[in-house]
């Protein structure tokens, strides 16, 4: 009698699979590869495809919000300010933020005048850059009538020189002229852009007489924000909004604002529009 053949038991597939029972690395073991735990190769095309499928639905989640891009642009700017600030008490010379309404670019800029002074009349806008260099231009053109009065040129032929005429009015010319701003160039700076996105929808500080929009001043508008060397900047509020939002009834609610402290050059961001008395200091009280 045949003994009949001995059956070899079937070898054990050991395949790890997250989430099933075992822990999420545990390993799990099948009596058969095909038959139970195994995925076959068209298992395996399926779950990739449905795989990337999920990525590309998903990937649009991935890209900025409004509100990451407008938490990026208001903390540049908030650095922006106590840079500015530190900047002003080191050179000890005076600063300013120049903001563009329409654009949303801002700058720093500065002078060499130490008498800077801004006057006692609150403004109701600031100038534009076009209405600064035509003021200049008449100043230039009006003091030429004091140049007359103070007399002409007397040649000194003994030392072979010119005399020219000379009057306290003359010698205070710099002094009388408007105050020239240049734009501080350097490493550290350069034009600063809120845009495309955003932009500045208003603004007013302590030199100006009333709340500045763009509303009501236009694209062209511009507004300042001035540092001094003794450690103060104005204190200012600055609401930044959508630059073309397409739900104008949410336009507050999309909006932020931004105010200063003056003694500390920093800058409070909340979201909303709110609107602040910036004629109240709280430190002083």
């Amino acid at each position: 009698m045949t003994q009949a053949k001995r059956r070899e038991p079937s070898r054990l597939w050991r395949v790890t699979v997250k989430g099933c029972e075992g822990g999420p690395s545990g390993p799990v073991n099948h009596p058969s590869a095909y038959a139970e735990g195994g995925f076959s190769l068209m298992e395996m095309i399926i779950v990739i495809a449905l795989a990337a499928l999920m990525f590309v639905v998903a990937a649009p989640s991935f890209t900025l919000t409004e509100e990451t891009e407008a938490a990026q642009k208001l903390g540049a700017l908030a650095g922006d300010i106590r840079a500015a600030y530190d900047t002003t008490v080191l050179t000890r010379k005076p600063h300013r933020l120049v903001f563009a309404f329409g654009s949303g670019d801002y700058w720093l800029e500065t002078t060499d005048r130490d008498d800077f002074y801004m006057g006692d009349e609150k403004l109701d806008r600031d100038p534009t850059p076009e209405e600064i260099k035509d003021r200049k231009a008449v100043f230039e053109e009006e003091f030429e009538q004091y140049k007359l009065l103070a007399g002409k040129e007397v040649e000194d032929s003994e030392e072979e020189r010119v005399i020219k005429p000379t009057s306290p009015l003359l010698a205070a010319k710099d002094k009388l002229a408007p105050v020239e701003w240049k734009a501080v160039e350097d490493a550290e700076w350069s034009v600063r852009k809120l845009g495309p996105q955003f932009a500045i929808r208003s603004m007013q500080a302590e030199h100006h007489g009333r709340l500045q929009t763009r509303e009501e001043l236009g694209e062209e508008a511009y507004a300042y924000l001035y540092f001094f060397p003794q450690g103060y900047v104005e204190r200012a509020v600055i609401h930044i909004a959508p630059a073309d939002p397409d739900d104008k009834t949410r336009y507050d609610e999309r909006t932020y604002t931004l105010v200063t402290e003056p003694y500390e050059g920093m800058a409070e961001i909340s979201s909303g529009f709110k609107e602040v008395d910036i004629t109240r200091d709280e430190r002083a009280r």
